[in-house]
């Protein structure tokens, strides 16, 4: 009987999602906002992940509007959003349409009552019972499934399509649903003993009563009516079932420590099938109850709409407040708000003070580790260090360059401005680390005097390469290789023939792997199959956005947001974002770094080639 009862459940989860699937594609057909252009939007045929045509082209009041749209948010969407927002408006913009939102839902939305239907139907785990108004009476209605349930006959008479219908009696308890008190009546009109409008008995059923101590019968989705699918919801019906099924436990039933709800089955398929009811009781329903319903709805869809574009800013975007005291202030004071809000869920509670205190903690010091920071020791000679602690220390020290660039600073090419220090200075630290410790491989084999010595140090060099290969750190492979492919070093001829031909061709190979050629072609295919921690070259990165930023406006003709280069950058900063989020589990060795740090031993390009030409003399040509 349990495995049975388990089977049970699983199919009415399964038609429930086939369920909204449906009703999500009626309610974005039916709205022409979503998919048809107009004068201040423009559509791809591309779909998203709420199978929602992409936009193209919008203007800023639309995006806005599909950042607040309560139906569906795409994460695709949202980080695109919250990436690219400076180019085409400011954060006090945003804030203030979400405060709005907020603290005046019914003239800052354009509500819809599919829009709230789907909502709190795909979203009943989220409640709970507490700090609502008991003002709505406990009545009775009967909810019919629009997707009738068809049960094949294992005989040969013709089959006909059944309704699996669910009644909620009243109850002074207000338990839950029970699948055991379910019939299968004829397809005809939907009729219930507590239903005043219904005169005749109900038709004789065809089926016995559906039993959980019995196995499915494999029972399958047959096409509902024009009647059944031509309509969408009555809203105030929604509504009241949605409130008395929250105060009776039906939604959702909580865990031991309250901080994870589950849905029962039978009222999850309760509140789906509810939506397209055709005959609705509204006996004993007055006009302030039924506007209470729908106010209760607006106010909680626009909640839980803010709090979520919130959470995502604030977990996934942190760098927007570290860097503006204005919005962080902001933000705090519209969680405050919230909280002081006396029918606020306990949900919402939970989940606006776990914005606050994401806000208000302070940044761990180990991942805030800068370079500057690092404590300076006695300065090791090279020869006293292996190949391995240098390449640990070389990628720990990039990786920290790395993750430190706020990714605003992608925005806008400030990197090849004329005031680049000024727009985008951890870009330029990073490119100055890059050739700081380039010119360190190079300098520190031009200090050798004999070629034997030049050769050795060659080879550890490129031992260390290999290894940071392995390490994924590819930023550290072009340092190195970088630097050996100077022409001060590259023309020592004498010095190359003493390096052997096992490390010649593992040169050979990292080159390959971080080529130029068909930008990058070898380094992105690579990136594509290592996992994280990694640090690629972020120059590479510099070219993607150079080329996007060059090639598309960020407006059109008519003033509209180009949404689509909005997302393209928005997919750069993404893959950069993923690689300074994953930390490496290198220790710090300070004598390490403090070699690698030393700006002594740097010598600039023409001292190099000056060096060069002393070692090895041009060879006077040929007569």
């Amino acid at each position: 009987i349990f495995f049975i009862f388990i089977q049970i459940q699983i199919y009415l989860l399964i038609q429930i999602h086939i369920f909204f699937n449906n009703l999500l594609v009626r309610v974005c057909r039916s709205d022409a906002r979503l998919h048809k252009d107009d004068v201040d939007i423009c559509f791809s045929k591309t779909l998203n992940s709420c199978k929602v045509p992409q936009i193209r082209y919008a203007s800023v009041e639309r995006l806005l509007e599909r950042l607040t749209d309560l139906r569906f948010l795409s994460i695709d969407f949202l980080n695109t959003f919250l990436h690219t927002y400076r180019i085409f408006t400011t954060a006090a913009v945003v804030m203030d349409k979400l405060a709005d939102i907020y603290k005046k839902p019914f003239t800052s939305i354009p509500v819809r009552l599919e829009s709230l239907e789907l909502f709190f139907a795909t979203n009943q785990g989220t409640w709970s019972g507490e700090h609502l108004n008991n003002k709505s009476p406990r009545l009775s209605r009967k909810f019919s499934s629009p997707p009738p349930v068809s049960i094949p006959s294992r005989t040969s008479s013709p089959i006909h399509p059944r309704k699996l219908s669910l009644s909620s009696p009243v109850s002074s308890k207000g338990g839950a649903l029970d699948l055991s008190t379910a019939s299968f009546s004829a397809a005809g009109s939907p009729t219930s003993p507590y239903n005043p409008l219904v005169t005749s008995p109900p038709p004789t059923c065809t089926k016995a009563p559906l039993d959980l101590s019995r196995g499915p019968s494999s029972p399958e989705l047959s096409p509902s009516t024009p009647e059944e699918g031509g309509e969408l919801p009555r809203i105030d019906a929604f509504c009241g079932k949605l409130r008395r099924s929250i105060r009776r436990g039906e939604c959702c039933g909580s865990s031991p420590d309250g901080s994870r709800c589950a849905v029962s089955p039978a009222s999850a398929f309760a509140i789906a099938t509810a939506a397209n009811s055709p005959t609705v009781s509204h006996s004993g329903f007055t006009n302030p109850e039924k506007s209470y319903d729908k106010e209760f709805l607006i106010r909680r869809a626009a909640t839980n709409r803010v709090l979520n574009v919130l959470r995502h800013w604030v977990s996934k975007h942190s760098q927007d407040f570290e860097m503006n005291a204005e919005l962080t202030t902001a933000v705090i004071a519209l969680l405050e708000e919230v909280l002081r809000d006396p029918d606020l869920l306990p949900q919402e509670r939970k989940a606006a003070a776990n914005i606050l205190s994401a806000l208000s903690q302070e940044e761990q010091d180990d991942s805030q580790l800068k370079i500057e920071d690092i404590v300076h020791m006695v300065i090791e000679s090279f020869e006293s260090l292996s190949a391995m602690e240098l390449a640990e220390q070389i990628t720990l020290l990039d990786h920290i360059v790395f993750r430190n660039i706020p990714y605003e600073e992608f925005l806008g090419q400030g990197w090849m401005k004329m005031d680049k220090n000024e727009r985008t200075p951890y870009i330029m630290k990073t490119s100055q680390h890059f050739n700081d410790m380039s010119n360190l491989v190079a300098s520190q084999i031009m200090a050798h005097a004999d070629v034997s010595s030049r050769a050795a140090s060659i080879e550890k060099w490129l031992a260390g390469a290999d290894i940071c290969r392995c390490l994924n750190n590819y930023n550290g492979v072009l340092e190195i290789t970088s630097a050996l492919n100077r022409s001060a070093i590259y023309r020592l001829k004498k010095t190359w023939v003493k390096v052997c031909n096992q490390t010649k061709a593992l040169m050979d190979r990292l080159q390959k792997i971080v080529s130029s050629e068909g930008r990058f072609k070898n380094l992105r295919e690579t990136l594509k199959n290592c996992n994280p921690p990694c640090v690629p070259y972020l120059g590479m990165y510099l070219t993607d956005l150079a080329f996007i930023e060059e090639g598309t406006p960020n407006f059109t003709e008519e003033g509209l947001v180009n949404f689509s280069k909005m997302r393209m950058i928005s997919h750069i900063i993404r893959e950069i974002r993923q690689f300074q989020q994953a930390p490496y589990r290198i220790d710090l060795q300070p004598k390490v770094t403090q070699f690698l740090l030393d700006k002594t031993l740097v010598m600039d390009e023409d001292t190099l080639y000056e060096l060069s030409l002393k070692i090895e003399p041009r060879l006077p040509p040929a007569n």
